[in-house]
């Protein structure tokens, strides 16, 4: 995991960086009127949780036969750098990302010959059900990277119920990002 930092204000403007800064930015008040303020703090030693699937993934036949110096060529030559335990090979097709047909066949429509490479790494670690961050260009496939293994996670897990919260939660920096997602 590489954290990157940067100097210069944050939120507020005006130097001094951060959350309001050195002048300007959000000065406080709850603008939600108090949205959760009776919220408790739960004991989940003491809370029945559901169990749910994490792990969908599939090794395609091909993949099994990929040596792992194979693997660790196509990641250097693509400028990919792992870091972690128990990272699984990347997937050079979409058939070899072991994606359901009715994912696959919509991928197909769309006419796109094979994975980007943060999509080839980037589905099987998500398929597992591991952490990543993926760090790659605008335009390089990361949006379809995390969603596509997202949408299988939530069609695998059991109808909510009243007061479930959400089965997957999606971040976006921009609200130009926000509204493609």
């Amino acid at each position: 995991l590489s954290i990157i930092t940067g100097g210069g204000g944050g939120y507020g403007g005006g130097g001094g960086g951060g959350y309001g800064g050195g002048g300007g930015g959000f000065q406080g008040g709850d603008r939600m009127g108090g949205m959760g303020a009776n919220l408790r703090q739960v004991d989940f030693s003491n809370e029945k949780l559901p169990a749910f699937e994490k792990n969908f993934y599939i090794e395609h036949p091909d993949v099994t036969k990929r040596s792992e110096e194979e693997a660790q060529k196509w990641r250097t030559s693509h400028g990919i750098v792992i870091n972690g335990a128990g990272v699984p090979k990347p997937c050079m097709t979409f058939v070899e990302a072991s994606m359901p047909e009715y994912v696959l066949s919509e991928v197909m429509k769309q006419g796109f010959d094979k994975p980007t490479p943060i999509q080839s790494q980037g589905w099987p670690m998500a398929l597992l059900g591991k952490n990543m961050v993926g760090i790659s260009a605008t335009g390089s496939g990361k949006t379809l990277s995390f969603l596509l293994p997202g949408m299988i996670h939530i069609n695998a897990q059991p109808y909510l119920s009243p007061g479930d919260g959400p089965i997957v939660l999606v971040l976006a920096p921009t609200r130009e990002l926000s509204v493609q997602i």
